[in-house]
């Protein structure tokens, strides 16, 4: 076990291979395939990290409610360097669903993708907004980069400790409600 964090570890690797791809967008096209590299991913990780804060705290929880894309990654490494707790919901929850994870987690925000295979995960997320008094703040993917522009170009990152909180990740709720597991970095 390393005594470090996720934040610490992107670090790590972008000191170690600068240059080296980290991430691929996995899209069928490859011309549309966004690329990375490790100082790319941390950079980007950064300024997300910024733009987190400036709407949230440290020990704050946020929720993503997405599929898998770039920005997820960004928002798991980006959440780790700002020193709040990324909550993982499954984006094919429902009303219901969604309404316990993000109330149960005790939520601050939360990412979500405008829709998810046919499902508007927007609207679903405003008839469930009335019974989330602690939710303070809702993004859409689809308003990316507006949420990046709200980044601080100087504020500085308070990180995170290795035995502090890192994700809430949440079961499927096949036999039941989700069940939440607290993992620390």
């Amino acid at each position: 076990v390393l005594d470090t964090t996720v934040g610490g570890v992107l670090r790590e690797a972008a000191e170690r291979a600068a240059g080296t791809v980290a991430l691929v967008e996995g899209v069928a096209e490859r011309a549309d395939r966004r690329r990375w590299s490790y100082a790319d991913l941390l950079a980007d990780s950064e300024r997300v990290a910024r733009a987190l804060l400036a709407g949230f705290a440290p020990g704050d929880r946020v929720a993503v409610w997405a599929p898998n894309c770039p920005e997820w990654v960004l928002l798991e490494f980006g959440a780790a360097l700002a020193g709040l707790t990324l909550v993982t919901v499954n984006p094919a929850l429902r009303a219901r669903e969604v309404a316990y994870v993000l109330s149960q987690s005790r939520a601050h925000g939360v990412v979500h993708a405008p829709a998810y295979r046919g499902a508007d995960l927007a609207k679903t997320l405003e008839e469930v907004r009335g019974d989330l008094p602690g939710l303070r703040e809702a993004i859409s993917l689809a308003d990316w980069d507006d949420f990046l522009g709200s980044a601080s170009a100087t504020e500085r990152l308070p990180g995170a400790r290795p035995d502090d909180a890192a994700q809430i990740q949440y079961t499927s709720g096949t036999t039941g409600f989700p069940k939440g597991a607290l993992l620390s970095h």
